[in-house]
């Protein structure tokens, strides 16, 4: 595989976010498979900010390590980012707002382009800058001039001939710079690719399952889901933004009631105020679909960093016990899948489904092959529409597989009571003083068994509560979960080529776990945990369940993505290579 690794740096405000987003664009037209993370503060303005943009001829599952190209918009950019550089890296800078150390000259490749003054000279707009900084890479990476004009021309036709000539020149400018070459040759087919970030990926799965409501307060990373039912409520969807997240998930819980299907969504601080509202949708068995999309804690900890320490907060919110599926996509596709799948499984047991992502997974753009709609299968489960035991209608009717009956509001003859309070088969709620104790204890008993059943029913139904293992012949496996698993992945691959005889065991569908399948995979096996928490959270959950403690672990917790090279080097220092 060959690649190469572009990262766009500057200020909030300069252009940078819109940079990288263009040379994704013009990658993916040219047939290039494209990786994209930025790294931001939550500031409108100033900062340091980066973009950045890994183009490859193969399939890529990470935005890389070190920087090949550097685009730096002002002097922090280089400042910033000089400990990132490769041994043979490239600095593009702007000698009005940078400027390089005699060192940098003697081992990196420098290109002084003055953006700002060429921006100036096309369209009398400095921000242009950007453009002509674009023009200039893709020159560098060798991709012809034709493909981002046609972008270009794509993004700005709406706004006038006027508007897209000066993108055009900004771009001539930048890519016709005297002296400037081509530096790689990436290979590239004829395919133009899609690109999507993971919540995109995600809500286009909850539409194609046929998800008509979308609640949400915003709150980063989990806000651009709410921006996509926004921008699609015209298409038969109904999307709320809510005062709070309180009156998300309970606005979603009566929607669900009422027979649509329903999803909520929102970080881990906004999922602490949903707590509540997730037991009611456990008592009323509403199928419920939660998105919860992980950031640093705790309290607001880093807003615009990712983390993975959610996990058994989510497994275990909400007083009481009750059943609940949560699920961890590892990759923008597997998002779409994912999300399709919740609602099923929401619908088919009748309980709340969690999608824990994290602001990786979220945000990531990675180039895609796109999704078959139509593939998407939409099951309902138990829903009835007649009462054939006659009578009053049993809504938690006991069943040999936890499951009851359900029916939709309006159904003829199929009224029930919905409370939040322990209840029997009709839904009546019952109490001490109503029952008397005896009676009391009974239904309690009985109406808990039924729903904890729905576990054992899922793992005895559903194939999908299992790790995945990849290369059985390994001699030591990396365990990971979630979006950490797209790094593994890479990490695996260099260091099979190095000879290592390395493997993946990675999890998306951890609760509830399938305990047997999943101490038979494990048992045996060299072991070394890699997560983006403290506390090893995974690694607490394999304990738990099967036993087996894994004591060599690869952590990162500082907020920014775990990386190939990281995952690589503490490997080989774990097992003394």
């Amino acid at each position: 595989m060959k690649s190469v690794t572009v990262r766009i740096a500057g200020a909030n405000g300069d252009g940078v976010e819109s940079s990288g987003a263009l040379l994704i664009k013009v990658a993916a037209q040219n047939g290039m498979h494209v990786f994209g993370y930025r790294g931001y503060q939550s500031i409108i303005r100033g900062g340091h900010v980066w973009y950045q943009v890994r183009v490859s001829d193969q399939k890529l599952t990470s935005h890389g390590d070190d920087i090949n190209i550097l685009i730096a918009f002002n002097q922090d950019a280089i400042n910033n980012q000089r400990s990132h550089l490769s041994e043979h890296a490239i600095i593009i800078y702007d000698p009005s707002k940078a400027k390089v150390l005699p060192e940098d000259e003697a081992k990196y490749k420098t290109i002084k382009l003055p953006m700002i003054d060429m921006a100036v000279q096309v369209s009398g707009d400095p921000i242009m800058r950007n453009v002509v900084s674009i023009g200039a890479a893709i020159k560098l990476l060798g991709i012809e001039k034709s493909v981002i004009d046609d972008v270009l021309r794509g993004m700005f036709g709406r706004k006038g001939a006027d508007v897209v000539n000066s993108n055009i020149k900004a771009a001539d400018m930048g890519y016709n710079f005297e002296g400037l070459e081509k530096a790689y040759d990436i290979p590239h087919d004829s395919n133009s690719r899609y690109t999507m970030d993971g919540n995109t990926a995600l809500s286009i799965g909850a539409y194609a399952a046929d998800c008509k409501f979308y609640a949400a307060y915003p709150m980063t990373p989990a806000s651009s889901i709410l921006h996509w039912f926004a921008a699609h409520a015209n298409n038969g969807v109904l999307c709320k933004q809510t005062e709070d997240e309180i009156a998300a998930i309970n606005m979603a819980i009566g929607a669900s009631s009422a027979g649509v299907r329903a999803m909520c969504g929102t970080s881990g601080g906004g999922f602490s105020l949903m707590v509540e509202g997730l037991g009611l949708a456990g008592m009323l068995e509403v199928p419920l679909v939660v998105v919860e999309s992980q950031r640093t804690g705790p309290s607001t900890g880093l807003p615009t960093k990712t983390e993975q320490a959610d996990l058994l907060f989510v497994m275990h919110s909400s007083q009481g016990e009750f059943p609940r599926i949560v699920v961890a996509p590892r990759s923008a596709s597997e998002c779409f899948e994912v999300a399709a799948e919740a609602f099923n499984l929401a619908d088919r047991y009748q309980c709340p489904v969690i999608i824990l992502t994290d602001l990786f997974m979220s945000e990531h753009i990675e180039s895609i092959d796109g999704f078959d709609l139509d593939k998407v299968m939409v099951d309902r489960g138990k829903v009835t529409m007649t009462n054939t035991a006659g009578g009053r209608f049993k809504r938690y009717l006991l069943t040999e597989d936890g499951v009851s009956p359900r029916a939709l509001p309006g159904t003829p003859n199929m009224e029930f009571v919905a409370g939040s309070d322990e209840h029997d088969e009709y839904g009546d709620l019952v109490s001490d003083a109503l029952s008397g104790i005896d009676k009391y204890v009974e239904i309690r008993e009985r109406m808990h068994e039924k729903r904890m059943k729905k576990l054992d029913t899922m793992l005895a139904n559903e194939s999908i509560f299992v790790p995945h293992l990849d290369f059985k012949d390994s001699d030591f496996y990396l365990v990971t979960f979630g979006s950490t698993t797209e790094a593994v992945r890479e990490a695996v691959d260099r260091m099979r080529s190095e000879g290592m005889k390395a493997g993946i065991i990675s999890f998306n569908y951890i609760m509830p776990l399938d305990k047997g399948e999943t101490k038979r995979i494990l048992s045996g096996k060299r072991l070394i945990d890699v997560e983006c928490n403290f506390t090893a959270q995974l690694a607490q959950v394999i304990m738990a369940n099967t036993g087996i403690e894994i004591k060599d672990k690869i952590l990162k917790y500082n907020g920014e993505a775990i990386t190939p090279g990281d995952i690589v080097s503490q490997a080989k220092a774990i097992l003394g290579k």
